[in-house]
């Protein structure tokens, strides 16, 4: 929350200072430009980051789960923590070498749900 407060003041601050500049300097018209291009970039950047962060914290709760052992639906497979294992760089399940009959299927964590 602060860091949105952060974000927006700045943008605020950043917009007054360049509607401060004398219109000899910089015509009204450039101002205009300006302003609705920072607010519509701002406006994305905020959406954006929104959506990364609720997607990060869904992926979270999803490794959760799967650490404690309860299984998550991924498509037509159940993935549990006795067959697979997370990677980290990858944000994979990858299946535990003794089960053959998995071997080379590769599931990512943003195709999951939990299983309820």
């Amino acid at each position: 929350m602060v860091r949105e407060v952060i974000f927006f003041l700045g943008i605020a601050i950043f917009l007054g200072a360049i509607w401060m500049i004398k219109d000899e300097n910089i015509s009204k018209k450039i101002k205009i430009i300006i302003t609705v291009v920072i607010i519509s970039s701002g406006i994305f950047a905020y959406i954006y980051e929104t959506k990364k962060l609720d997607t990060a914290d869904k992926n979270l709760q999803l490794l959760a789960e799967f650490r404690q052992g309860k299984s998550l639906v991924c498509g037509d497979i159940n993935v549990t923590n006795e067959k697979f294992n997370y990677e980290f760089g990858t944000s994979c399940f990858m299946p535990k070498r003794e089960f053959k009959e998995l071997s080379g299927l590769v599931i990512k964590i943003s195709d999951c749900e939990s299983a309820k």
